[in-house]
């Protein structure tokens, strides 16, 4: 008794959802004969908006065929034009103007272009740095800044850990590893931890080989690898800092 009077129900609901459907639909003989009157409306709407916007008569009536024809057997689906199509305006801009392309993501750089890229940046940095502190500061500071194997050192060793670390916290890396957090965190004591080694080790280097080089020189050679860089830039597509 229960499941036939599951089967009545459910088939009077069908019933009366049709004849809201079939009031639903236009009854006149129009140009869009068939379709809902929210549908209709919407084909109406955009027949004006394309003739705002100046689409050749032809042409507008292909696709309010088209789209005519494609909606009648949507709509049996419960399927509104505007869920297809989007508003209205947005419909006649993408008929006038085409679909819109989807904007491509920049790809990453390679490994070497990057550790290029930040170690010329590091370069160009502790020169400067180096330079301000021989012309202003004390003698003691300019002696303390370390010399050109120092400088050369660090600015490779900056490129590349760099370049590593931007290439673990790439999304598609960072995807691979369950725990994003820990990679990141053990990503960032590795870089830390290698750069300051190698900084201690360089250290230890006798001032009579690594020597502290003139401000003057400093200042030249951070001009010089700011003009390598700028014009790598436009050969290899730097993309990060100093744009």
């Amino acid at each position: 008794m229960a499941d036939e009077s599951n089967r009545q129900k459910n088939a009077g609901a069908s019933k009366k959802q049709a004849e809201l459907h079939k009031q639903e639909v236009t009854v006149r003989g129009g140009k869009f004969d068939g379709l809902t009157k929210r549908n209709e409306d919407y084909l109406f709407r955009l027949s004006k908006a394309l003739d705002e916007k100046g689409l050749a008569y032809e042409d507008k009536e292909d696709t309010l065929d088209t789209m005519y024809a494609e909606l009648k057997e949507k709509q049996k689906q419960g399927i509104t034009a505007t869920r297809l199509y989007g508003t209205v305006q947005e419909r006649a801009s993408e008929i006038i103007d085409g679909p819109k392309k989807k904007r491509e993501e920049p790809k990453p750089q390679k490994f070497w272009v990057s550790a290029l890229d930040n170690g010329l940046i590091m370069l160009i940095l502790f020169c400067f740095m180096y330079a301000l502190l021989g012309f202003f500061g004390s003698s003691k500071q300019s002696q303390s800044n370390g010399g050109w194997i120092t400088l050369l050192t660090t600015s490779v060793i900056a490129g590349i850990g760099l370049a590593y670390f931007y290439t673990a916290m790439l999304p598609q890396n960072l995807n691979k590893h369950k725990h994003k957090w820990v990679h990141m965190t053990l990503a960032t004591l590795v870089l830390i931890i290698g750069w300051m080694g190698l900084f201690y080790l360089v250290a230890l280097i006798p001032t009579s080989i690594n020597a502290a080089l003139n401000p003057i020189v400093y200042a030249v050679v951070g001009v010089a690898a700011f003009g390598v860089r700028y014009y790598l830039k436009g050969k290899l597509g730097f993309q990060r800092f100093l744009r």
